[in-house]
């Protein structure tokens, strides 16, 4: 129909340069010739634009449907700070200019990089600069910062069993002893769950570690023992976008990311061998990973926000592991290993979408 409709208007255009000829030729026949020509003409046109108008309404059906995210995340840079307390800010800001104002500390705006609650949640997450973040004291202080706020929620972790894991006394953690009544076993990670995100009263934190493969094996082990967080802005199947606080304020944080999911393996820790399968590894976007090593998504805090007073409160959280401490070095993450499903082939369609219409 398409290459039908083209062809009416190129032969109504042609047939009005031959106008003139033809009134020169047969100058006995040019009422009549006028006539047929400009029906030809009007019904050609009449049908290109009826295309054109049709095509354009059609257009939000035919295009990829626009990507649900939150608009408007802060994209803070954690400098000074560490990234677990910046990436819940980024979410905890989102929420405060969403219906929760008195999650953001009195005075702060994005003039100032919102650092007083930056400060606030590090005081009630007990993040180190020397160790980093326990994971159980993230799901603890994330709740006690909102409850202190005034507001409701659930705070929930899904992922790796840091219970299990047996890392040796490196640096002094008082804190501890703190937690272990609030351990509990976590919840099995999926990457589906990451799509609650699109829920206005929702928001993650995306956990990552920075790992090596061993093909032979099909083992992960740690490239350094530290961890890192990031703000989940917009889950696909095929597309993670974040806001990573390892950079600059005056730079973006914004990064796109390819996830994988891995069908099997282990991830060597400390007494423990966690079991992989369902986790995700991340290509795209540079992710400050050490040289020739991988990201492991290895588990997520889900917060979710209960409008006024009412709502059942709650968290489950898990301990040994800490998120932020130590240094990475700049680096492109290398090609993913074989315990990985199929890479997704359409991520490219999602980059450029955001590309165009998000930026």
């Amino acid at each position: 129909m398409f290459a039908i409709l083209i062809l009416l208007a190129i032969f109504s255009g042609y047939f009005q340069d031959l106008r003139g000829v033809r009134t020169v030729v047969y100058p006995l026949k040019k009422y009549m010739i006028d006539r047929l020509l400009f029906s030809l003409m009007l019904t050609s046109r009449q049908l290109v634009c009826g295309f054109l108008l049709g095509l354009c309404l059609a257009g939000p059906v035919l295009l990829p449907a626009a990507a649900e995210e939150k608009e408007g995340m802060p994209d803070l840079g954690q400098q000074d700070q560490t990234c677990l307390p910046t990436s819940t800010a980024n979410l905890l800001v989102w929420f405060g200019t969403h219906g929760y104002p008195r999650l953001i500390v009195d005075g702060d705006s994005k003039d100032n990089d919102y650092i007083h609650t930056v400060h606030a949640i590090i005081g009630a997450t007990d993040a180190r600069y020397d160790l980093g973040t326990r994971t159980d004291a993230i799901s603890y202080g994330i709740q006690k910062y909102i409850h202190d706020a005034g507001y409701d929620c659930d705070v929930e972790y899904r992922g790796l069993d840091w219970n299990q894991v047996k890392f040796p006394d490196v640096v002094k953690d008082d804190d501890g002893e703190k937690y272990k009544p609030y351990q509990k076993t976590p919840g099995v990670f999926t990457q589906d769950w990451l799509q609650e995100n699109n829920a206005p009263n929702k928001g993650f934190i995306l956990l990552l570690a920075y790992c090596n493969f061993d093909r032979a094996s099909n083992t992960f082990q740690d490239a350094i023992p530290a961890g890192h967080a990031v703000t989940l802005v917009n889950a696909e199947p095929d597309m993670i976008l974040v806001h990573d606080p390892a950079h600059e304020n005056d730079e973006p944080g914004r990064k796109i990311l390819t996830p994988e999911a891995l069908t099997g393996g282990t991830f060597q820790l400390p007494g423990y061998s966690a079991p992989v399968s369902g986790l995700l590894l991340l290509s795209g976007s540079l992710l400050e990973s050490p040289f020739n090593s991988q990201v492991m998504l290895t588990g997520a805090i889900c917060v979710t926000m209960h409008p006024g007073n009412g709502g059942a409160s709650g968290y489950v959280g898990a301990s040994g592991a800490t998120v932020g401490a130590g240094e990475t070095t700049n680096a492109t993450p290398s090609s993913a290993p074989a315990a990985p499903a199929s890479s997704p082939n359409r991520s490219w369609v999602m980059w450029l979408f955001d590309l165009i219409l998000k930026k």
